[in-house]
């Protein structure tokens, strides 16, 4: 099998006529040195050797061309190339090479245009990141029906014991920003010898963050601070959960009840009053926001 592979070998890479011509000029030099050796090897000597190689491989190319129709000179190198490739296990790159040659236009007219096409949807591309175009096609198909999800478009309702849940269109119509991280697990690293050990502890409330715009009679600021002042009085005495329990729902990508669909993502959970912030300024002729930062009673009660 040496004797095949390097026949295989040497058509892949030169072709068939190319290797012919390359083991004539080969020893058209082999010749020529002994010749510039028999002359006493100078300059002289070596510029007659190589033109006597160059004339020897012009003769040798014409008799075969002369002798060899051009097209069964294609025809051997693109079959030396197809050996070298399916001996490399590259299928796809043989049948590029067929069509590539135009050797089929004979027997299919309109191969030459079928050609053009399969080798630029088989091809990598690095205007692709190095795949072919029927790569990038087929991972455009799997990512055009899907709808990213928007950071601008949430629900967000809001109710409690204390007031109702009159207060949920105001919320949703003036929240601007929410700021919140829903699952967050506390653990300790533990060290046994060289290694270290991962040791879970459990969940965190979550901290929820409100910007808001209000009106100008602060509804929104009013509403907080009835339940603050239940959760903590300014007698020091502290409220019952029952009374001053807030219920979110917060629904991402979409803004109306009538337009969430089952499978919508969404977080409820129930939270206290924790701080409220405002920032005045006169350099600036702007809206009104509010910071309102909410502390999730519990981590065991969802609904």
């Amino acid at each position: 099998m040496s004797l095949y592979n390097d026949v295989a070998k040497s058509l892949s890479q030169k072709g068939a006529i190319g290797s012919v011509i390359s083991g004539t000029t080969n020893t058209t030099n082999t010749l020529g040195q002994h010749a510039a050796n028999m002359m006493g090897g100078g300059e002289l000597a070596q510029a007659v050797s190589k033109i006597g190689a160059a004339t020897a491989t012009n003769v040798v190319r014409n008799a075969i061309n002369e002798h060899i129709p051009i097209q069964a000179h294609r025809a051997l190198n693109v079959g030396g190339g197809v050996v070298g490739d399916i001996l490399q296990g590259d299928i796809n790159s043989a049948g590029l090479r067929v069509l590539d040659s135009g050797l089929l236009n004979d027997i299919l007219p309109g191969m030459s245009a079928v050609a053009s096409q399969t080798r630029y949807w088989g091809r990598p591309t690095p205007v692709f990141g190095g795949i072919t175009p029927t790569e990038a096609l087929q991972i455009y198909e799997t990512m055009k029906s899907s709808r990213l999800s928007k950071k601008n478009l949430f629900l967000i309702e809001v109710s409690s014991e204390l007031m109702g849940d009159w207060v949920s269109p105001w919320f949703n119509m003036f929240a601007t920003e929410l700021d919140y991280a829903p699952y967050t697990v506390s653990g300790e690293k533990k060290r046994i010898g060289g290694a270290v050990l991962d040791s879970v502890q459990g969940n965190e409330p979550v901290e929820l963050r409100v910007t808001t715009m209000d009106d100008q009679y602060g509804v929104l600021k009013k509403w907080y601070i009835d339940h603050h002042y239940f959760t903590a009085s300014n007698d020091g005495t502290v409220g019952v959960p029952a009374k001053y329990a807030i219920k979110f729902r917060i629904v991402h990508s979409f803004i109306t009840d009538a337009s969430i669909p089952y499978s919508a993502y969404e977080d409820i959970g129930w939270f206290r009053p924790s701080n409220i912030e405002y920032s005045l300024s006169r350099r600036e002729d702007a809206m009104q926001e509010i910071q309102m930062t909410f502390s999730q009673i519990d981590t065991f009660v969802s609904r």
